[in-house]
């Protein structure tokens, strides 16, 4: 008898089984992200150890952002213990909100032709070619290091009259301003801390040489652009930034204050303010496509050199003010495009080449031309 029961609740089992099989797999819901195609995985808040689902509209940060897949967004409804994902538990949708998106690792070249500085015979074309990265590891779920590297180059393609204006004190062939290159390069240290689920604190600095090149680098060669900055959350879509960065992009003010904010108008639209240096609008169409309206202000000083027998030293800056349209294209979850043409409303100018009896090309930009193009890589 016992067999025979036995046989009877196996071939259930068996059943039961069977049926499982051959059932549809349930597939996970979605629904869209705001002002993107993107969709994420709908799942019940309450689920132990899922939390709010975080956002990664191509028009929000990807900074610790979760993984594309085609044109879905997925986070796993099982609870995830790891680091990152209990960072994203926490404080993903902040960080996918908190500014728009920005390539880890940005490819860079500019362009600003036949550029002349006010009251100077001669002009002057600028070639611009930069590498910047910025790459986050968490070390906790409340904070994380950011480090990388940077390398800013301006080639500059002087007219044969650029620089000359009285400068007959000057060696015959030390004249002009002639052709000349600049270089910005170092390295960037810094970290991110939550204070609390809507304050984020972060600082950087960033250490290099500005310069020539042209003899041995000196401790005047050297400078720490620099920032520290809080990120509050007002409400959903608003963010509050204030703080204090120190660099060389205006002469009489090295040190100022940081205030801004970012702002999700309606989705797909966006507003950050960083005051003094950057503006934009950006619109998101698709999760892939983003046009942008902006300006910004950038500059730098460069110690330059003759020769080391001579030991002539002196330093050089530049800035430019430019307003632009761009577009911003990803191409899928590990390169994008940026473009962006506009043209140069202002700045200032004091150029020498470090040698004796030079007079500096000294003065206003002229407006002008500028044209910028960007290859974005993530990982």
């Amino acid at each position: 008898m016992r067999y025979h029961t036995a046989r009877v609740v196996l071939g259930a089992c068996l059943l039961v089984a069977s049926a499982a099989a051959q059932a549809p797999v349930p597939q996970p819901r979605t629904v869209p992200l705001p002002g993107s195609t993107f969709t994420r995985e709908a799942a019940d808040a309450s689920n132990a150890g899922y939390g709010t689902a975080g956002y990664d509209d191509l028009g929000r940060a990807s900074l610790l952002g979760d993984r594309q897949v085609g044109d879905r967004l997925y986070e796993s409804q099982d609870p995830d213990y790891t680091l990152y994902g209990q960072f994203r538990i926490n404080h993903g949708e902040f960080m996918d909100r908190r500014e728009r998106f920005n390539p880890q690792i940005e490819l860079r070249a500019r362009a600003l032709p036949n550029a002349r500085v006010n009251d100077e015979p001669g002009s002057f074309d600028m070639l611009g070619y930069d590498f910047d990265a910025d790459i986050p590891t968490l070390v906790s779920t409340e904070g994380y290091l950011t480090f990388g590297a940077y390398y800013k180059g301006r080639r500059y393609l002087t007219s044969s009259a650029f620089g000359s204006a009285g400068n007959s004190g000057a060696l015959p062939d030390q004249r002009s301003f002639g052709d000349e290159t600049l270089v910005g390069a170092g390295l960037k240290f810094g970290f991110g801390v939550f204070l609390s689920d809507n304050w984020l604190f972060e600082a950087q600095t960033a250490p290099g040489a500005w310069s020539d090149l042209d003899d041995t680098l000196h401790h005047e060669d050297f400078d720490f652009p620099s920032s520290a900055m809080f990120t509050v959350r007002a409400l959903d879509s608003f963010f509050f930034k204030f703080g204090a960065r120190y660099n060389q992009v205006f002469e009489e003010a090295p040190w100022l204050p940081i205030l801004g904010f970012s702002w999700e108008i309606v989705d797909g639209f966006r507003l950050d303010v960083l005051a003094p240096e950057s503006i934009e609008m950006s619109w998101w169409p698709t999760s892939s496509t983003g046009f942008l309206l902006g300006g910004y202000v950038t500059g730098a000083e460069y110690h330059v050199h003759t020769a080391e027998v001579l030991n002539q030293r002196a330093d050089l800056r530049v800035q430019e003010a430019i307003v632009y349209l761009g577009l911003v294209q990803r191409m899928n979850e590990y390169l994008s495009f940026e473009f962006r043409g506009g043209m140069t409303v202002a700045g200032d100018y004091k150029l020498t080449t470090g040698a004796n009896g030079f007079n500096v090309v000294e003065g206003a930009l002229d407006q002008g031309v500028y044209a910028e193009i960007m290859l974005g890589i993530n990982f």
